[in-house]
């Protein structure tokens, strides 16, 4: 069994305390989405919650991504060039696997407006 470091522990709690937050609001979410019968009228904020549901499963999927790299020792490595992520960089978008000189190589995805980060901000976009 590997050592962590303390940032990686603090980042491990924050993280898996992020995902049972998004698993209870993934559960309402698709709650809501799916509540009306196929006879009732479709209401836009079914079609909004499913779309948030869908944002929060593709935050789900990065955090257990980042939990996984750090459990076998590569997070914090960038997957684009390999060289370290920044401290900073890691604090602010701690499920993020690219460094900030690769992170112009793709175009950012839409969220769906969620406002999710671990520190309480809002994600204006799904940060790679």
């Amino acid at each position: 069994m590997r050592a962590y470091t303390v940032s990686e522990r603090r980042t491990q709690r924050e993280l898996l305390t992020e995902t049972t937050r998004l698993g209870t609001l993934h559960e309402e979410l698709r709650s809501a989405a799916t509540s009306r019968s196929d006879y009732e009228p479709h209401d836009v904020t079914d079609d909004e919650a499913a779309i948030q549901a869908d944002a929060v499963e593709v935050r789900l999927a990065a955090i257990g991504s980042a939990l996984e790299r750090i459990e076998s020792g590569g997070y914090g490595q960038c997957r684009e060039c390999g060289h370290p992520i920044a401290r900073e960089r890691l604090e602010a978008l701690p499920t993020t696997t690219v460094c900030r000189e690769c992170t112009g190589r793709d175009t950012a995805v839409p969220a769906a407006g969620l406002g999710l980060t671990p520190r309480g901000g809002g994600w204006p976009v799904a940060i790679r």
